[in-house]
Formats: C-alpha cells, sequence, structure tokens
C-alpha cells in the first residue's frame, strides 16, 4: 500500500470514529445477560392496607338540621331583612309580612258568631227557665258557642287577628335558601327561607355509576379541601342514593360528619373525599419497584447475585407504595433502583451510592 491509500485509509477511520460509528467492543462480561447492573434493593414487606376510592364532593346544609321558615297564614311578604348564606341570630328579624283581606274577613266571622252563639245561649237559657225551650235546644246553643270559639282559636293560633307580623329567628344559624322575594303572595305554610344550624353540614360525594355498589353505608370518610390539605374531616357514609344527577351525571352518597364541628366546612365548599372500602394485606414496596410491559406488571427480586422477574399483580396504590402479590419468595429483596435495566436472570451488584462505581469495579 502506497503512502496515498494509507493516508486515505486513516482519514475514513478517523471520520468514522468522529460521527460515532465506531465499531461495538465486547466488555469483559461478554453479553449483556452477564453485564453488572448496579442496583439498589429492600426487604420485602408485608402490611395491611386500606382500599380507597376517591371522589370530589360539595359541602351541603344537613337537611335533618334546617328549619322551613313558613308563613303561619295566608298573606304577602312586604319586607325581607336577610340573602342567602347570611348568619344570624337567635331573635333576629327576618321579614315581616301581611295577613292577607280573606283570613281578616274569615277572623272578622269567626269573632261575630263567637258573639251570637253567645247571645243565642243566653236566650235559650231564658226561655228553658220559662220552659218555653227544650233540653234539646239548650244543649244545641250550647254546642254552637263551643264550636264557634274553637273556630277563633284556631285563627287566633295562627295569628289572623293581625294585620302586620314581623317573623324572627327561632334559632341562630346561617340562612341557606331564600325561596320568596318582597311582594309575593303565600298560601298558609308557604315556604319564605332556610334556616340551618352553624356548623350543621352534611358532604355529598360524586361516585361514578360502575363503582357505586362497592360503596356502602357506614363506611369512614376523609374529606379534605382540595385548597387547604390541613383542612381534614372525618366522617362515615349515610346514604347512597340510586339515581344519576343530571348535572354531575354521577351518583350520590351522602356522608356525615363524626362530630357537630364541621372543621371549617361552609356550605358550597368543594371538598375531596377518601373513602375506604376495605383492607388487604399484602407484599408493600415502593412504587418504582413496580414495572410493566405487554404481559402486565413485575419486579426483580435479587437471588444471589442474580436478577429474578417476578409477575405480581397490583391490589393496592396508595401514596408512594403498591399493595401487590404474586409468587414472590419472602425472603429475598426486591430491587428498587435500577430495575429498569435488567433482564431476568441479570448478574447484579448492589451500591449504596446508586449510579456510581467503586473504583475497584471500574478497573
Amino acid at each position: 500500500m502506497d503512502k496515498k491509500q494509507i493516508v486515505m485509509a486513516t482519514i475514513v477511520a478517523l471520520g468514522i470514529y468522529g460521527l460515532g460509528i465506531a465499531p461495538s467492543i465486547a466488555d469483559d462480561g461478554g453479553s449483556d445477560s452477564n453485564a453488572t447492573v448496579y442496583i439498589q434493593d429492600a426487604p420485602l414487606v408485608q402490611k395491611t392496607l386500606p382500599v380507597q376510592m376517591f371522589a370530589y364532593g360539595t359541602v351541603k346544609p344537613n337537611v335533618n338540621q334546617t328549619l322551613n321558615i313558613v308563613l303561619p297564614r295566608t298573606g304577602h311578604l312586604s319586607s325581607l331583612e336577610v340573602q342567602d348564606g347570611q348568619i344570624v341570630g337567635r331573635g333576629q328579624k327576618l321579614f315581616e309580612f301581611s295577613t292577607d283581606p280573606s283570613v281578616t274577613l274569615a277572623y272578622d266571622q269567626a269573632r261575630t258568631s263567637v258573639r251570637f252563639a253567645r247571645e243565642d245561649l243566653a236566650r235559650t237559657q231564658e226561655l228553658f227557665a220559662a220552659k218555653l225551650a227544650t233540653a234539646l235546644q239548650l244543649g244545641q246553643a250550647r254546642k254552637n258557642l263551643s264550636d264557634a270559639k274553637q273556630a277563633l282559636a284556631a285563627l287566633d293560633k295562627i295569628g289572623a287577628g293581625r294585620a302586620e307580623q314581623w317573623v324572627t329567628a327561632p334559632a341562630s344559624g346561617v340562612i341557606t335558601a331564600v325561596n320568596a322575594k318582597v311582594g309575593d303572595r303565600l298560601d298558609q305554610g308557604g315556604s319564605v327561607l332556610l334556616l340551618t344550624e352553624q356548623g350543621a353540614v352534611e358532604v355529598v360525594l360524586g361516585i361514578q355509576p360502575e363503582k357505586l355498589g362497592e360503596v356502602h353505608p357506614g363506611m369512614t370518610v376523609q374529606l379534605t379541601s382540595p385548597f387547604d390539605s390541613k383542612m381534614t374531616v372525618g366522617g362515615k357514609v349515610a346514604a347512597v342514593h340510586g339515581m344519576i344527577d343530571p348535572m354531575t351525571r354521577l351518583a350520590d352518597a351522602v356522608v356525615d360528619l363524626n362530630s357537630k364541628d364541621a372543621g371549617g366546612l361552609m356550605p358550597g365548599m368543594t371538598v375531596t373525599g377518601m373513602i375506604t372500602l376495605s383492607s388487604v394485606t399484602s407484599y408493600v414496596v415502593p412504587r418504582q419497584a413496580v414495572l410493566t410491559d405487554d404481559n402486565g406488571a413485575y419486579v426483580y427480586q435479587v437471588n444471589g447475585k442474580k436478577a429474578v422477574r417476578v409477575n405480581v399483580k397490583i391490589l393496592v396504590d396508595k401514596d408512594n407504595v403498591y399493595g401487590i402479590s404474586g409468587k414472590l419468595d419472602p425472603k429475598e429483596n426486591v430491587v428498587t433502583l435500577g430495575n429498569a435495566e435488567l433482564t431476568d436472570g441479570q448478574v447484579i451488584r448492589e451500591t449504596d451510592n446508586f449510579g456510581t462505581k467503586k473504583s475497584s469495579d471500574a478497573k
């Protein structure tokens, strides 16, 4: 080979190495399966973990501790002193209403009936004393007076004799709904507003319809504000609704709080709920110890100086750990770091400082 050919061969070789197209050079280990991979491992531990379901919900007034403030008689709402969400004290003015003229007329007629019945009884008694009326007529007159008095007492009970009346709060609480406006004519018993005891709330969680069968009354729930993780309140599922909310397209699960202290929860707030469905005893490993491929989930266990693949099933996913089951050897550690580089039967070596090799091994 002349000098020109030698120079050209050298240039080509340098170009190949410069482009990174260098021929592979086998290491001392030979094939990849024999190459040493540095890992970290941990003992296989068995624990009992809760199986939980996550759901979003809304804080609502507790219907069992809510008063429906109504008109005691037919009338017109003439003044409204409170608004939705307002905190009120016992005895505070809520609204004023005017008695309907038809009620006033009925009351006047009842008073007149009592007066006439009393006069009729007195006249009948005089006739009876003169033997001009029978005992039957006297008894009827007495009954007429009794009936008239009862009718008047019933109207007095609802305040029919009052043209105007203020309604005050029977207890301290929060106005959770205003159902009427000034000028409305309401029948007797017509709802004006709802008053809920302060702190008396319940939580309605939205459950996916296909998972509704997993939720049952009595299950414990941990409620948390998504805006403040420190705001947590415990509760229990009180009821599960068997129909879909047309707005959320979810089924409702009602949660009662464990205590009267709502822990800062107020009607209208959004919360997250963690429902404990059951508990499972399983092997617990760090989340990064579990890998997946087309065959499913798996881990590597340390068998001597080799990694052994074990197919597993994930039973619980909680925080940063998995609860798993499979043909695991409880005496062998599970690989927690470096497992992504492993194959079944791979030679492994544990290192305390993951990602670096000992100087003796690097030579």
